[in-house]
């Protein structure tokens, strides 16, 4: 399996989560262009089919926090590799 085909798995199951909570699945496809990574959009699909939330606010406020875990999850793994790469640079041999 390709990305793709991964990434269309998520947003259609996604589309059915929402189909389940009685809303349409065009918001579940906005959920799922929002999030864009098949890992936050399994996270979604998950979480609406555990929580069932009561409104599709309650459900959109929940795709903007996995939006910003994830956000957060980036950013910290480039501060990492950029601290790792200035480590490197700073731990070098240098010809005197």
């Amino acid at each position: 399996m390709d990305e793709t085909d991964g990434r269309d798995q998520a947003r259609q199951a996604l589309m059915r989560a929402a189909r389940r909570c009685g809303w349409p699945a065009e918001f579940g496809e906005a959920l799922a262009i929002y999030l864009g990574s098949v890992g936050a959009m399994q996270l979604m699909a998950a979480y609406l089919v555990q929580a069932r939330p009561q409104s599709m606010e309650e459900a959109a406020d929940e795709a903007v926090a996995i939006a910003e875990q994830r956000d957060a999850w980036v950013e910290r793994k480039k501060g990492e590799y950029y601290n790792a790469k200035i480590t490197e640079f700073y731990n070098r041999e240098r010809d005197e």
